[in-house]
């Protein structure tokens, strides 16, 4: 493996010869251009009514009850997939019926082949793909931009979730309280809805208009259809400035939204290698509160995450931290809100012992406000976060961050952004500009980035990013924007895909792509870079997908060059049998390692897969081992991880589920076992045994924990 000292590309001959004042001018040119072409004329949406009723229909998935005979049917649902901009091919109609508490759905799913029809028993709130499934999406403050979206299959398990900015930003953490049934019957499927206003947000207008669209997918034929139609190229089926407006609705309101939710746990730990163990009882209380229809206070005394699943086992190829997604409810509920450059990133509380989140959204501005106390050792610090964003014309929006952690008088760390999002047509213009704040530092710590996304028609996309990082920008304690201490960095990283219909074969189509990114540290005067010449992407008729890529690219390190390549080749297969998805990845690469700071070669392969052998019974997998090799070509170690994930229901209310982390390299093994049932609507017992075993195998830790959770809904 030959090492290079020199540079094989240099976009700066010289030094700095491209100003970043030029870089600026043509991004703001380019963005002027893009508002001046964009066409703004809007087809008018469809209309579905809502009927009011006295009596309510019984919630048991049947659609037999004589007030369903006054509502308005409303079908004509078109393809998103396979076929796009065609009828689907089964019918589907939809009933809207509404009383002083509850608006109704009952949704008919008609399909000529109801022995195919995907049905599985999973926990709320899982992915239901590729099993049959409906989706309703209510914007129910008609601003375009955000929605709740309440999705049922047809064994009538539920899953909620919140989106923003268009349906781009989702929030599967919300939990909304709200009833549903579902019945397969010869002729397909039917679904009841029962959704309660107090479980909403909207206006005290007498009358309303809400934004609404509906979702059917179809399993045993891969089809994704919706109600008012949403294309392949938009952000997702919940981009709700293409739903159409639910009318009707008339002298309703928001209720009280008082959400009480205590808890009482009890514990017990045992540590075998001092032979020591102790137990611990608890209680703790979560409260919600919508001060008005649109502003809801949040408050967890004494929070217990127990039953929350452990961190996934990864192997760590770069010389950063690894990024991992939140699991606690309490920070995944509207997050998106807060999350905006990463200047803050909730994993750095680690235990926190009160939390508050005020959000909420009035007339064009949504804000937000949370404050933490962490558990630490000495002073228990704490973190403040605020989040102010006003909506601007055609879905774009502008808005200001601050983000802080104190402890002590002299201990602290802060950081201030500003952020523009500007969404022209089909395409999306980011900018944004933050300043971190530490002690005795009050120059050269800021950071500023520019994201432009595009899409022209339906075959071809592009991404194109520059961020400019300088060398005292720091925000290591309180969120996630990884980079060497006092090391300054500018970057600049384009992707562009373009899509070719095949139909022969067995291809549906093929995407090629191309990539380049290049980096530059202020403590050297030369670029590295990255070049993905070759990204293969070939959907097949089957479902399954193959990729290849093959990337060349240049390693600036302590002002040396390492030249290398990556060859990866993977096949995605998709819904075969009881074989939800399996992905098999293998690929080669010159590889700097940088815990034992040598430049030599790594052979990776990986698995990944998720298998159905039951309807309620489900098997999840991944795994990878990596062999690094010294320079000389002599192997050095061999690191393997994997995760095992089972999980099992006997009824819907029930589940059982056994998490494994595996890290063999490191002697690292555990188990996550977790029982629950819900007794009652987002009322939920748990019964948990965790335990953690070293090298051969030896057990050192057990936890075995019980918890009692009771929602009071007012």
């Amino acid at each position: 493996m030959e090492t290079h000292i020199s540079s094989h590309w240099t976009p700066t001959e010289g030094g700095e010869a491209m100003s970043y004042n030029k870089i600026l001018s043509w991004c703001l040119v380019f963005v002027l251009v893009l508002f001046v072409t964009t066409r703004l004329g809007a087809a008018e949406p469809r209309t579905m009514t809502a009927v009011r009723i006295e009596n309510p229909p019984k919630i048991d998935g049947e659609l037999d009850d004589p007030c369903w005979k006054l509502a308005v049917p409303t079908s004509g649902f078109i393809q998103m997939a396979p076929e796009e901009g065609k009828l689907a091919t089964e019918q589907t109609r939809i009933r809207v019926l509404y009383d002083e508490d509850n608006l109704y759905f009952g949704i008919e799913c008609l399909d000529s082949r109801p022995q195919k029809i995907v049905s599985r028993l999973v926990p709320r709130d899982s992915n239901f793909w590729p099993g049959d499934l409906v989706s309703i999406v209510l914007d129910t403050f008609h601003d375009h931009q955000t929605c709740y979206v309440f999705q049922v299959n047809p064994r009538g398990v539920q899953r909620d979730l919140r989106f923003s900015e268009d349906g781009g930003r989702g929030d599967s953490a919300w939990d909304g309280l709200w009833w549903s049934a579902a019945e397969i019957t010869d002729r397909g499927w039917t679904v009841e809805v029962a959704i309660p206003f107090k479980s909403l947000g909207f206006s005290r207008e007498n009358e309303q208009i809400w934004g609404v669209n509906v979702q059917r997918f179809q399993g045993s034929k891969q089809e994704d259809s919706n109600w008012s139609f949403i294309r392949r190229s938009d952000i997702s089926f919940a981009q709700v400035s293409r739903a159409g407006d639910l009318l009707g609705l008339s002298d309703i309101k928001p209720g009280l939204h008082l959400e009480l939710l205590p808890y009482g746990m009890t514990k017990y730990t045992q540590d075998l290698e001092k032979d020591e163990g102790s137990g611990r009882r608890d209680v703790g209380l979560d409260i919600k509160y919508g001060i008005t229809s649109n502003l809801t206070l949040d408050v967890t005394f004494n929070p217990d995450f127990g039953q929350i699943e452990a961190d996934e086992e990864r192997i760590n190829l770069t010389r950063f931290e690894l990024f991992y997604r939140e699991k606690r409810p309490f920070f995944m509920e509207r997050s998106e809100l807060f999350t905006p450059m990463n200047l803050f990133y909730s994993r750095r509380i680690a235990d926190p012992s009160f939390g508050a989140k005020l959000t909420g959204k009035i007339g064009d501005y949504s804000f937000g406000l949370l404050t933490c106390v962490d558990e630490e050792r000495g002073p228990d610090p704490t973190y403040v976060v605020f989040r102010l964003q006003k909506d601007l014309p055609q879905n774009s929006s502008m808005g200001i961050i601050g983000v802080g952690k104190q402890k002590g008088e002299d201990q602290y760390s802060r950081a201030f952004g500003i952020d523009l999002s500007l969404r022209p047509g089909r395409n999306t213009i980011n900018l944004d500009l933050a300043k971190s704040f530490q002690p005795g530092l009050r120059k050269d710590d800021w950071r500023a980035s520019i994201l432009f996304i595009g899409q022209f028609g339906d075959r071809f996309s592009m991404r194109s990013e520059f961020e400019d990082i300088q060398p005292e920008f720091n925000v290591d304690q309180i969120g996630y924007i990884p980079h060497d201490p006092h090391v300054g960095q500018k970057r600049f990283d384009s992707l562009a895909n373009y899509r070719f219909e095949i139909g022969k074969f067995g291809v549906r189509w093929v995407t090629l792509g191309q990539r380049i990114h290049a980096t530059k540290w202020t403590d050297d005067p030369r670029w590295g870079w990255d070049w993905s010449n070759a990204s293969i992407i070939l959907s097949l008729k089957n479902h399954d997908w193959i990729i290849l890529e093959h990337r060349d690219w240049y390693l600036r390190w302590r002002q040396k060059g390492y030249r290398g390549e990556t060859l990866g080749l993977s096949y995605d297969m998709r819904g075969k049998a009881f074989i939800r998805r399996l992905i098999v990845r293998g690929w080669t690469e010159d590889n700097y390692d940088w815990g034992d700071d040598y430049f030599g070669e790594i052979r990776a392969v990986s698995v990944l897969g998720e298998m159905r052998p039951r309807d309620n019974l489900s098997l999840d997998f991944d795994g990878n081992v990596i062999w690094e090799y010294l320079p000389s070509g002599k192997l050095d170690e061999i690191r393997k991880v994997g995760n095992v994930r089972v999980t099992y229901f006997p009824t819907r209310r029930i589940f059982l589920r056994v998490f494994a982390p595996l890290n063999p390299s490191l002697h690292r093994y555990a188990i996550n076992a977790l029982l629950s049932y819900a007794y009652s609507p987002m009322s939920r017992f748990y019964l948990a045994y965790n335990e953690q075993r070293s090298k051969n195998m030896k057990l050192t830790d057990r936890i075995i924990m019980a918890k009692l959770s009771y929602l009071w809904n007012l």
